[in-house]
């Protein structure tokens, strides 16, 4: 069908370019809620993989267009899925589930309608997968739904470089009833999916995602991800093993906070050290709490995600590519994580689940040692000191001067100053037991253990919502001057430095996307979506802009404002349209030379 509406994005109150060719009318408001509802809930799991949605719709009854694309003219043609329904179909055929038959009629039917389905959805993500910014983004498509007279199919795509970073196994097991997933984020992303093809299947005009609770599909994604897994590598009656994990992590042992370990994993992958007569159901969380006071990081509950059958170790010989065993860590108050080989595939905190983050990336912190102290740091023996610290339970402070001897004399008492030396992994944490931070040189050698940081109080420093550890840091910082990091490690472990230096880029890139804003809000008609979306990655740059640059950047913004006031045309004929304000660049009094990496 072919027709020019005009349609108004959500977010943006700006109108978007004119569709031709459409399937229904609601089709970008539908898009413009899907790519807002996969970014909402994979930022839910701490992920930021930019999102972006499209739907692709196959005629079921004769007409002009028999395949259409939402977004029109976004750089995917419609032409390139012609063979998709052709390849769908052989791969039905030729699937090791083609020849299932049940006894019940529709039970039957609806199987091998949804198998045939979910094959021409993959087919679709290979075309996808296959199209020229295959190196740029990787794409999962749902299951359609029936839209007028096109079979409608969502897809999203995902930054296929910070996707593919993050934690995930690497076997997909599966049958012909269900396969689990390979990471928490993918489950997340399928659940985002099969909510739009609920979306688009109960509506004849479906107008968005009819979703309001975001923490409830990623809860939802978690549960299906932990069931999956148990299923797979477990017992299948094991499906509430999320649940059983967040109610012992959320009890205290006698009053104080436990921590324990549970190996799940098939018997051939442990060695059993002592076996219960009673197994203990997961779902005693009293019973399973007292349990877990007898393990530690080498011996552990063994389970199949239903009972634990008693305490033991993982074998020598298993191999991790066999990915059948996983601990499951309870690190503190209402906190555990599901790990494979030392790599935490997802956290869990007060029953919200999230994809586990680097306790610091290493770049970041090499950088800033480099900036901070030239080739007079180590960089090597200050981050293995600071991974040693993160081993600390109840957290800990280094501080790294430029001047530690002199520091450590100033600072004592109630300071301990000592023989300046380097100080391994068990003596690290000996003296980090203790209340105070650790004076190091940037070298790595000790002078001072038990360091109660000074500094000025004033109302720019520090930040309320952090505790005494990192306001003390900030007050500390601000009388030491710049030859100083501070390395903040908390109790769960991660690590924050003080300062937090932003990240060095080229100057040559921050005006490489200055630019693509400025053509972007000369171009007649102005693509509003295109523009926002290449907006929002500059001002994800508005540190590194310089006076100039803001004033360009503010005059592109101005362009677009006034081009959408004026090409505005009411349908009701009761006037114009309220001007939309935006917030201006404002150039930073903390930019410097520093912040740019030296030009290629």
């Amino acid at each position: 069908m072919t027709q020019t509406i005009n349609v108004v994005d959500p977010d943006t109150r700006c109108e978007l370019k004119a569709i031709k060719q459409f399937m229904w009318g609601y089709q970008p408001h539908f898009r413009l809620s899907l790519t807002q509802a996969a970014k909402g809930s994979l930022g839910s799991i701490g992920i930021v993989v930019a999102p972006t949605a499209l739907l692709i719709g196959f005629e079921e009854e004769p007409g002009a267009n028999p395949i259409c694309v939402e977004p029109e003219g976004g750089g995917i043609a419609p032409s390139v899925f012609a063979g998709c329904e052709a390849a769908g179909a052989a791969a039905y055929e030729a699937h090791e589930s083609r020849g299932l038959f049940n006894t019940h009629p529709e039970v039957h039917e609806r199987f091998h309608a949804d198998l045939l389905d979910r094959c021409r959805s993959d087919a679709i993500a290979d075309v996808l997968d296959a199209q020229v910014d295959a190196d740029t983004r990787r794409w999962f498509v749902g299951r359609s739904a029936r839209v007028g007279r096109y079979r409608v199919y969502p897809a999203v795509g995902v930054l296929r470089a910070r996707w593919e970073a993050l934690p995930a196994l690497n076997t997909r097991d599966h049958d012909h009833r269900s396969e689990m997933y390979l990471s928490l984020n993918e489950a997340v992303i399928r659940e985002v999916l099969v909510a739009a093809t609920f979306a688009l299947s109960i509506s004849t005009e479906p107008e968005g995602l009819r979703w309001n609770d975001r923490e409830e599909l990623v809860r939802r994604a978690a549960k299906g991800f932990i069931r999956q897994l148990v299923y797979f590598k477990g017992d299948f009656m094991g499906g509430d093993l999320d649940a059983a994990m967040n109610l012992v992590a959320a009890q205290p042992y006698e009053g104080r906070t436990g921590v324990g370990t549970l190996l799940l994993a098939n018997e051939v992958d442990y060695t059993s050290s002592l076996t219960f007569e009673r197994p203990i159901s997961l779902s005693q969380s009293r019973a399973l709490r007292k349990a877990l006071e007898m393990t530690d990081s080498h011996i552990h509950l063994t389970t199949n995600g239903n009972e634990a059958f008693g305490l033991g170790a993982l074998s020598n010989r298993y191999d991790p590519a066999d990915e059948s065993a996983f601990l499951l860590r309870v690190t503190g108050r209402g906190s555990w994580e599901l790990e494979h080989a030392g790599t935490p595939l997802v956290t869990f905190t007060d029953g919200h689940p999230s994809v586990p983050r680097e306790r610091i990336a290493r770049e970041s912190f090499d950088d800033a040692v480099n900036r901070l102290f030239g080739d007079a740091g180590d960089g090597e023996r200050l981050w293995d000191l600071a991974l040693a610290a993160s081993h600390q339970t109840h957290g800990t402070m280094l501080v790294v001067h430029v001047d530690a001897r002199t520091e450590s004399v100033r600072l004592t008492p109630p300071a301990m100053s000592v023989r300046p030396e380097l100080l391994n992994e068990e003596t690290l944490l000996a003296v980090s037991s203790i209340d105070g931070a650790i004076i190091v040189d940037p070298t790595g050698q000790c002078h001072a253990v038990g360091a109660i940081l000074d500094g000025r109080a004033a109302p720019e420093i520090g930040d309320a919502s952090r505790g005494a550890r990192f306001n003390s840091a900030q007050r500390y910082l601000a009388e030491a001057g710049s030859a100083c990091l501070i390395i903040i490690v908390s109790e769960d472990g991660m690590i924050n430095l003080i300062p937090d230096l932003p990240r060095r880029v080229e100057r040559s890139y921050v005006e490489s996307v200055l630019a693509e804003v400025e053509d972007l809000s000369k171009e007649i008609p102005i693509d509003f979506e295109t523009f926002h979306r290449r907006e929002d990655h500059l001002r994800s740059l508005s540190f590194y802009l310089s006076p100039e640059q803001c004033e360009r950047a503010n005059a592109a913004r101005e362009r677009v404002e006034s081009f959408r006031e004026a090409s505005f045309r009411p349908h009701d004929g009761l006037g114009g349209i309220t001007r939309v304000g935006f917030a201006r660049f404002e150039p930073d009094p903390r930019l410097n030379e520093s912040h740019f990496l030296p030009e290629p």
